[in-house]
């Protein structure tokens, strides 16, 4: 009996020393993930509330537009991925957008495209410097397309009909409408902030938008309408001049630079008027709108050499402003144009 206790003695001895010889891990390495840890990670996710559920849902949403007397009502039951833009403005205001991801193709560009989107513009395939063939637009597949209201031209690209068959939505700006504004431009963001639910980034750019036309208008300060500066705005024409109206966006332009338009009473975005009336509404500043193959330099040695217009004030004292017609038309440029065309309306006001 005392050998047997004394054997089991001696064996349980050797177990426990050679316990303690064994080298033990580090405790600093991080433990093989099990199944155990997965599912409880699993369980610790929480799933979306029914009103964060509801918030993430997009709305269906139907636009109406009037294109070369016809009515067509554009739905969208989810947001386009894959954007064709046939202007500069519309190229623009998706790239302000943050949208150059869901763009596939763009087309007939005024000026340079904006210092700020030059690198997410350089990585949209470019289909045409004008307007693209059909097949060309077609070729990338897009379900969404947007630019001047010629695009819907069959004689052009294509009509709006003929895209909606093929699965394309028609986009059209209000603010290229003869009501165009800036008031026009923040809702067309807002709008396209909708269709490709970003709308937070809409509102962003609508609010910077705001605040520099405030800034540029208190810099400028009240004026009351006889004292705003008397503008001609020049687009093209030799016999005839073709210029900036009343109506839309580059109409609205002028204002928001405290200008007078002279022709601010005709009710279109542009007209055609005649030199005689230019003389008799004796234009203070002249603004050239530079785009095309006429070049800006070739419009301003025209207005100065025009004999008619030798009397005017403006150009007795050599009152020009070039402006781009992107900065011109709808989007981002307006606000630098609003400051570009006060700066020349007004200078002591920005020294």
């Amino acid at each position: 009996m005392k050998k047997i206790l004394l054997s089991t003695l001696l064996i349980l001895a050797m177990l426990l020393t050679a316990c303690a010889g064994q080298t033990p891990e580090p405790a600093s390495e991080t433990p093989a993930p099990t199944e155990e840890a997965a599912v409880e990670v699993e369980v610790t996710e929480e799933a979306p509330s029914e009103e964060e559920a509801e918030e993430n849902v997009y709305e269906e949403q139907t636009y109406t537009y009037e294109i070369y007397g016809q009515t067509y009502d554009v739905t969208y039951t989810e947001p386009p991925q894959r954007a064709v833009t046939m202007s500069q403005f519309m190229t623009e205001m998706l790239l302000a957008l943050d949208l150059g991801d869901k763009m596939v193709g763009t087309a007939y560009m005024d000026n340079d495209i904006y210092p700020e989107f030059k690198e997410a513009y350089d990585k949209v395939e470019i289909l045409s410097d004008k307007y693209p063939s059909k097949e060309v637009m077609y070729s990338v597949e897009p379900d969404f397309v947007s630019g001047w209201t010629s695009v819907f031209n069959e004689k052009r690209v294509a009509s709006a009909s003929e895209m909606m068959e093929n699965g394309i939505h028609p986009f059209l700006a209000k603010s290229i409408s003869g009501e165009g504004s800036m008031e026009a431009v923040y809702e067309d963001f807002r709008t396209l902030g909708k269709i490709f639910d970003v709308n937070e980034k809409a509102e962003a750019v609508v609010a910077k938008l705001q605040n520099e036309v405030v800034e540029i208008q208190e810099q400028v300060g009240d004026l009351a309408e006889e004292d705003m500066v008397k503008v001609f705005a020049y687009d093209s024409g030799d016999n005839e001049p073709f210029v900036v109206a009343g109506g839309g966006i580059s109409g609205d332009i002028i204002r928001q630079a405290k200008g007078q338009n002279i022709f601010g009473e005709i009710e279109k975005g542009y007209a055609t008027v005649s030199w005689e009336e230019v003389v008799l509404r004796d234009p203070e500043v002249i603004v050239i709108v530079d785009y095309g193959d006429t070049s800006a330099d070739t419009k301003l040695e025209l207005i100065k050499n025009h004999p008619a217009l030798q009397d005017v004030t403006a150009v007795i004292e050599d009152n020009f402003v070039v402006i781009g017609l992107a900065d011109m038309s709808p989007g981002v440029r307006n606000t630098g144009a609003i400051k570009t065309l006060a700066q020349g309306f007004y200078p002591e006001k920005f020294n």
